[in-house]
């Protein structure tokens, strides 16, 4: 598997513990956005800094790929334009990102250039296929994400569960 990475996206890898795995059976990149993103993140005195600083140490021994890729600067989606204008100059066809609003953004266009937009749910269903997780374990773990990041109720929830099944 080869994709690119939004924060989001990595933050929810890390929450449920499987950044590691995925690392272990993928070639995953990002861009310098997405590294200044974290790097924000932790300069807040909370969980999600804590996490974000595990994850800016895959950018320093290499497992995570950083490029510089320049989107859409107009949209509040910047970070994501990056990650996407990834994809199409790298030509790399999965986007994994939780940023539901982006996904719905970048939708048509990313699909009529080929470029998937996928979940950590993809992740997790990847991970299970290798063995390096078992699907009990992998539900567990969505279930604890979803109350984490207080999804309950939302389109990420309806999703994942559809996906799981």
């Amino acid at each position: 598997m080869k994709a690119v990475a939004d924060a989001s996206a990595f933050l929810s890898l890390e929450y449920m513990g499987v950044l590691d795995d995925l690392l272990n059976i993928a070639d995953i990149y990002t861009t310098e956005s997405v590294n200044e993103e974290l790097k924000e993140i932790t300069g807040f005195r909370d969980e999600k800094s804590g996490i974000a600083k595990k994850i800016l140490l895959h950018f320093s021994d290499g497992k995570i790929k950083c490029i510089d890729a320049m989107g859409d600067m107009h949209s509040k989606y910047i970070s994501l334009n990056h990650c996407f204008a990834l994809c199409l100059s790298a030509k790399i066809p999965v986007l994994l990102t939780e940023d539901a609003d982006g996904a719905h953004y970048l939708g048509r266009m990313a699909a009529q250039k080929g470029v998937k937009l996928r979940t950590c749910v993809a992740v997790l269903v990847e991970l299970i296929k290798s063995g390096k997780i078992d699907a009990q374990s992998a539900r567990r773990k969505l279930e604890e994400l979803m109350k984490k990041r207080s999804w309950e109720g939302g389109i990420i929830e309806i999703l994942a569960r559809r996906y799981m099944e």
